[in-house]
């Protein structure tokens, strides 16, 4: 193999001079890297559940003595872990200028959630996050690849570092996602088979170059050839140029703007500012044990490579990585010592010896092990003694007292495991209270987020990476979705969307628009961190139930029935909600967009035409309105005269009646009780006849307002 080189005075351009960068690199990285990658071996080692040193685990071993491993550290790790993964961030992309929209900022946000999902990007986020919780750091990579065989659309897919010590970074890289890198080197496998068939003129020569972690002797197989990826940016000097019309300006580059200088000078384009600047081209390698065996430029402007940290600490240059587990080591072996030591004790309590006399259990074979073995009998010889007086038997054998575990082994293992969840960060767990002790809902809740607190920098550095996926993702649109095509995007709810991007449209003559331009514009990303949009869900289908309880239920569903609906999770809701939401006007519009072209042209014609007939009904109901007040009118003016004749008439009836009464009243009281009662009877009879007339007047009249009323409904 050629001689690597220690330094570079220019970049390398041949395959030879790369594949010596490459190699070379690598020993940087390694040297840069070793103590932090054989800590991490050990770290996982320990995780895994090697808690002992070697040396007192094989001596153990030897005297058959126990060593025990209560593997508290892995549970704690995951913990942590599982946290993260319950309020994993996510990616939001707003708009910043340079000509872009709302809409497309809706279009690339829905892109992203795109290749988030058809790339799983959640085990990638993951397992970079519980690599850096564990060891100190971990990677995760974004890949461009066709969509099938017959295709020539491409698509980006996030894809998980499964052995982070496969990776090599740029000892320089200082930001905690690696954006900043300038160089990285995966080591892989392939197939030998698949080797041949992508470069037949290529030595099956394995790259036998690894550190810590990455050993050549575990990749060594039969079928398998080992490979490397070398990233890198070649930067070149470049003169930046701002081109201005008086009106409008835009910047270039001088190596691009020569191509087109006499298109620009068409256009009234002239230079009024430059200045010296660099051109990035990121570049790919792939490498075998001799040469480069491919190579290409890719888009964007950083390495697609994310890295993940966890705790650092710069000590003179020196930069030290670690995760959660380094410091759980020694409380961690204090516990399991302290446990294995009071195991081994109380082990010991049936194995109290027996004291017996000579000869007392000679042929019996079976005391040999009464002190291990259950047996329902056991028999031994009468020896007699002799006092100095008679001889007398002796007694029989006897059990020694049971050992006993000392009150300081509970202590010291308690103190044990009160140590390792304060170095844990969960000092404050339910089990360290004191038995008997009621903690209330709340304190329990602060607890969790003091917890939370203490692993709070593994969040954060997750969050910082996820960005800059976002960012790389971003960068890399405009080349990987510059065609016209139908993509499918997806919202924050989750429901599919199929998009038409870079569609040209001719809004009017001479004039082109190119609407979900995924080429232009300028976005930033932010992060939304909590819980996930599952999460809300439910929590707002349970705010909308309460919702309905109140007076604001009632104009909640008028207006918005089918978002009330959606956030239900129960068979059929999503169905129900479908239903619904045409019922309003921003329902029904955005039931439209979704609908083909055709479609949309029938539901517009049937919508004018029942807009026409509601019309046509208003009208009719005016008309009937008017026809009905002019018949209540005359109505009420009979009504009103027939009132009048019934009350004239009750009221001479009820004139006539004192009057006959009256006369009575003056004759004489002898000799006319026969009159008296003629008239008393005439009287009553009077009376109920004008009582009746007012009834029969009261039922005409309910009876002309009931007619009009229904005339008017």
């Amino acid at each position: 193999m050629p001689q690597v080189p220690t330094d570079f005075d220019k970049p390398a351009e041949t395959d030879e001079e790369i594949f010596l960068e490459c190699a070379a690199r690598l020993r940087i990285a390694e040297e840069a890297e070793s103590t932090n990658r054989l800590l991490a071996i050990e770290d996982l080692e320990f995780a895994d559940g090697q808690q002992w040193p070697d040396d007192l685990y094989n001596m153990r071993k030897v005297q058959r003595r126990p060593a025990l491993t209560i593997n508290h550290t892995g549970t704690l790790v995951r913990r942590v872990v599982n946290n993260m993964k319950e309020q994993r961030p996510r990616i939001k992309v707003h708009p910043v200028g340079d000509g872009v929209q709302i809409d497309d900022a809706r279009v690339a946000n829905g892109l992203v959630r795109h290749v988030e999902a058809r790339s799983t990007a959640s085990v990638a986020y993951d397992t970079a996050g519980e690599s850096a919780v564990r060891i100190g750091w971990g990677y995760f990579r974004i890949l461009g690849e066709y969509v099938d065989e017959i295709s020539f659309e491409q698509e980006l897919r996030i894809k998980p570092v499964r052995n982070t010590l496969t990776g090599y970074i740029d000892p320089a890289s200082e930001m905690p996602d690696g954006s900043d890198m300038e160089w990285f080197i995966f080591s892989d496998s392939m197939s030998r088979q698949e080797f041949k068939r992508r470069y037949p003129n290529e030595d099956l020569a394995d790259w036998k170059m690894g550190a810590a972690g990455d050993s050549h002797r575990y990749w060594l197989t039969k079928t398998r050839i080992r490979i490397a990826e070398y990233y890198r940016i070649k930067k070149t000097k470049d003169t930046l140029l701002k081109l201005s019309d008086g009106r409008a300006s835009r910047t270039i580059l001088k190596s691009d703007y020569r191509k087109h200088e006499q298109a620009f000078a068409l256009a009234g384009l002239q230079v009024v500012q430059e200045r010296p600047t660099e051109r990035r081209q990121v570049q790919w390698f792939r490498v075998n044990g001799v040469t480069v065996v491919d190579r290409r430029d890719l888009p964007g402007r950083y390495i697609p490579v994310v890295r993940v940290e966890g705790n650092v600490l710069d000590l003179n240059g020196d930069v030290r990585r670690k995760g959660m587990i380094r410091d759980l080591k020694d409380p961690a072996r204090m516990f399991n010592y302290w446990e294995t030591a009071k195991t081994e004790k109380l082990a010991l309590y049936s194995k109290a010896p027996w004291v017996a006399a000579e000869g007392q259990l000679d042929g019996h074979p079976e005391w040999d092990d009464a002190n291990q073995k259950p047996y329902s009998v056991l028999k031994y010889k009468i020896v007699m003694g002799n006092d100095g007086i008679t001889p007398l038997p002796l007694p029989p054998p006897q059990r020694q007292p049971a050992i006993e575990v000392e009150q300081g082994f509970a202590e010291a293992s308690q103190s044990a495991g009160r140590n390792l969840m304060m170095v844990a960060g969960m000092p404050h767990e339910p089990g360290q209270d004191t038995a008997g002790t009621v903690v209330s809902g709340v304190a329990l809740r602060r607890r969790q987020a003091l917890s939370d607190v203490s692993h709070l920098q593994y969040y954060d550095n997750q969050t910082l990476a996820i960005a800059q996926c976002g960012r790389i993702l971003l960068d890399l649109f405009p080349h990987y979705y510059s065609e016209e095509r139908m993509q499918r995007i997806i919202g924050d709810d989750g429901v599919p969307e199929m998009v038409k991007l870079n569609q040209k449209t001719e809004p009017s003559p001479g004039v082109i628009e190119i609407k979900n331009n995924m080429g232009v514009g300028k976005y930033d990303v932010v992060m939304d961190t909590g819980p996930g949009y599952e999460t809300k869900r439910i929590e707002a289908a349970e705010n909308f139930l309460d919702l309905l309880k109140t007076p604001m239920g009632e104009p909640v569903v008028k207006v918005a029935s089918d978002v009330v609906m959606r956030n239900f999770d129960f068979p059929g809701a999503q169905d129900v909600a479908d239903r619904l939401m045409p019922a309003t006007p921003e329902g029904m519009k955005k039931a439209m967009e979704g609908l083909p072209k055709q479609a949309q042209g029938i539901v517009q014609a049937m919508q004018q035409q029942l807009q026409q007939a509601q019309q046509t009904i208003q009208q009719l109901q005016l008309e009937i309105k008017y026809k009905m007040n002019v018949e209540g009118l005359r109505q009420e003016g009979e009504t009103k005269r027939t009132l009048l004749e019934t009350h004239t008439k009750v009221h001479d009836t009820d004139t006539r009646a004192a009057t006959a009464l009256q006369e009575v009243h003056i004759r004489e009281q002898g000799g006319i009780a026969r009159t008296e009662i003629t008239a008393a009877g005439k009287l009553l009879d009077t009376h109920a006849k004008g009582a009746h007339a007012r009834e029969a007047a009261e039922l005409q009249a309910s009876a002309e307002r009931a007619e009009k009323s229904n005339g008017a409904k």
